[in-house]
């Protein structure tokens, strides 16, 4: 048994530490830590149901409502809360970039912002308190909450010139690998009037293999874009109209360009960003604000910062919308409007240059870390160094950077070169050096 806890989520393999046991006492923990009413929903995969009922049951016994959304992303819970701010907690049921046999939860405070609730309680701590239940008649209710998804597609349409993409005539490929999903596109599709077909899958990893597939499709079927969006709806990637997937900085880089051309202003951005992210920021007017790995901690510094947008290399786009966070539908309705726009994708980052970026982890006790990150210090001394988060080194072709991942136990490592050869390698020296 294994469960891993980020800031505000937790995962693990279904009924091997992910099971209904530990699912009520987190409810439990969940409903005495927030109060009630807790909102709750969940993505497709197929073990929701049983992890459901056992939070909600966990929630009901401490005495607590249940707001019940149904089978939702997370950026729709984090809407509803808030727009609905007596709800005191929310809770969704989803694991980010992992596969079926993979379950979890997100857990959010107040106003619909990620909780890093796992940073002061450790999922063995949950698991070991006692947390007392309430007499029978004061159990709490379990509520159905309806007639969210329309109220939302309103919303975020709002935002954009949804008349320029109904003009365009545009069509689509969406590679969507959950049920909850689909039918919320295919709506803000049809209200766009975009032509799309959709494709899925048994598995929510957005992997190369998986945007080259999608790639083939747009460019055989002659499509303007191609569309992927993580199992819960906060990740989104792209193929171009020319068949080719686009590189997370790449999209993140044309976002970044169109939105300093209305205002300039601040641009969130954290370590792991490739050099074209900050050089485009620059070129643009912009002022690059560096931060922390992880949704969470750009999410907090777009809203803190006023920022105009944040985003990473991996799919998550924050626009300032009320409720800053990482939402791939608003992310897919934002790109459309910019190839509705300014015409072909491809064209429009043909000139961004190439960065390779690769990544590697391991596992190593808490109390090694610090020690891991001098030995980074010794070994390229003398070089530029950023301590933003971790070590991060400036090398003569690119940068390394070593840090303690946001589940404990585990150091990450990540690096940017000229070709993915001499970035992998890079990866590949500095752990067995730290390893040895």
């Amino acid at each position: 048994m294994k469960l891993l806890a980020g800031s505000n989520t937790v995962k693990g393999t279904i009924n091997d530490g992910m099971d209904a046991e530990f699912a009520m006492k987190l409810g439990k923990f969940i409903g005495r830590t927030y109060g009630s009413p807790v909102a709750v929903c969940m993505d497709g995969r197929t073990s929701n149901v049983m992890l459901k009922t056992a939070l909600t049951a966990g929630i009901m016994s401490v005495g607590c409502d249940v707001y019940d959304l149904g089978a939702l992303p997370s950026p729709l819970l984090q809407y509803y809360m808030h727009f609905h701010p007596e709800v005191r907690g929310g809770v969704t049921i989803t694991a980010s970039f992992a596969g079926q046999d993979i379950n979890g939860f997100k857990i959010m405070k107040s106003g619909g912002s990620d909780d890093p609730i796992f940073y002061d309680n450790s999922v063995k701590s949950i698991l070991e308190q006692d947390i007392d239940v309430v007499p029978g008649l004061q159990v709490g209710e379990t509520i159905m909450i309806e007639d969210i998804v329309e109220g939302y597609i309103d919303y975020i349409l709002a935002e954009i010139d949804a008349d320029s993409i109904r003009k365009a005539g545009l069509k689509i490929c969406l590679d969507c690998r959950n049920d909850a999903i689909i039918p919320i596109a295919a709506s803000i599709l049809r209200n766009l009037s975009v032509e799309v077909i959709t494709i899925g899958g048994d598995t929510s990893a957005m992997d190369f293999d998986r945007l080259a597939k999608l790639g083939q499709i747009v460019k055989s079927q002659k499509f303007n874009l191609g569309v992927s969006i993580e199992m819960d709806a906060d990740h989104c990637l792209f193929a171009s109209d020319n068949g080719k997937p686009i590189q997370g900085d790449k999209s993140f880089s044309l976002f970044v360009k169109n939105a300093l051309a209305e205002r300039k202003g601040k641009v969130v951005l954290p370590v792991t960003s490739s050099t074209l992210m900050e050089d485009i920021i620059l070129e643009n007017g912009g002022l690059p604000l560096y931060c922390t790995v992880g949704e969470y901690t750009i999410m907090r510094k777009v809203k803190e910062n006023d920022a105009i947008m944040g985003g990473d290399l991996f799919g998550c786009i924050v626009f300032p919308n009320g409720y800053e966070t990482c939402d791939a539908l608003v992310t897919m309705v934002r790109m459309l409007e910019i190839v509705a726009k300014n015409g072909a994708i491809s064209k429009q980052i043909k000139q961004f240059p190439d960065y390779f970026i690769s990544r590697g982890s391991f596992e190593v006790s808490d109390e090694l870390i610090d020690s891991m990150l001098d030995k980074v210090k010794e070994i390229y001394a003398g070089s530029k160094m950023d301590l933003v988060d971790g070590v991060k080194v400036i090398t003569d072709n690119g940068w390394l950077l070593v840090r303690h991942s946001n589940v404990k136990g585990v150091v990450k490592v990540y690096s940017q070169a000229d070709s993915r050869e001499e970035a992998d390698k890079l990866v590949e020296y500095i752990i067995s050096q730290l390893k040895s």
